[in-house]
């Protein structure tokens, strides 16, 4: 049986990538630590919206840039004669909407603790997330969101790149693939957050157009040179299922 972790083991998982001393109430996932650990440029985190566990299995057969780039990163671990396995866990979700759950993965503690369940608590908090530390440690650290969140980190990260709300998701989503296109050769560490699951019930639809979106972001990255670490990780299960308490963190380097 698959081994159930927490989004708050992220945040401890990066700060040990980074070699940055961070207190959390997560613990680092020793399988990314040993495996990829000086072996990349930079660490991409892309959080997905709705992606359950059930939501990324389901639909499998839509994610098929995330199941190449797991297959290539495999082979490529086989090739320099590693034992290799599949970087895909099960976090379990510390609530059903966004805000909290996005607040434990940028901080590795629980919701009681970060007390950051708005985006204006976000403005009045005195914890600093790993992304804020990075950035005093001298790393470059950037963040692609909607508006609000975004400027919550102002003045505080390397870049902040603030993408304005709407109506038609796709489009806020196309603006922050934009964002993070012209951001990630200037990172250390980049963190984005991706909508259209979320909003597009129509889960053989937005999984084909959230497949695209990670496709590009992905391939610009290789074509760079750069080695990148990538994080792609749900914020919480679909609102639809309520019998799903998990969602799905895949780790590759490109």
């Amino acid at each position: 049986m698959q081994k159930i972790r927490s989004q708050l083991d992220i945040a401890p998982t990066i700060a040990k990538l980074l070699n940055i001393e961070y207190m959390a109430d997560g613990d680092p996932i020793e399988e990314i630590v040993e495996e990829f650990s000086g072996d990349f440029d930079e660490i991409i985190l892309l959080i997905v919206d709705s992606l359950g566990f059930n939501i990324y299995t389901d639909y499998l057969h839509n994610f098929e840039y995330l199941s190449l780039s797991l297959s290539k990163d495999m082979e490529r671990r086989r090739e320099q004669k590693r034992e290799a396995e599949e970087m895909v866990f099960k976090l379990k979700s510390v609530a059903r909407y966004t805000t909290p759950c996005i607040a434990s993965i940028f901080t590795g503690k629980k919701p009681e603790k970060h007390r950051m369940f708005s985006t204006d608590d976000a403005y009045e908090t005195h914890l600093k997330s790993i992304l804020e530390v990075a950035t005093e440690k001298g790393y470059k650290t950037g963040i692609v969101m909607e508006r609000r969140g975004a400027l919550s980190f102002k003045d505080r990260l390397s870049f902040v790149v603030p993408v304005d709300n709407r109506e038609e998701i796709i489009s806020f989503d196309e603006e922050t693939v934009e964002g993070v296109l012209k951001t990630f050769l200037k990172t250390d560490l980049l963190v984005a957050h991706l909508r259209t699951i979320d909003v597009i019930n129509d889960y053989e639809y937005s999984t084909k157009i959230m497949n695209g979106f990670l496709r590009r972001i992905g391939e610009k990255f290789t074509r760079s040179g750069r080695r990148g670490l990538f994080f792609i990780c749900g914020d919480h299960p679909v609102h639809t299922d309520l019998s799903e308490e998990n969602v799905a963190l895949l780790v590759f380097r490109s």
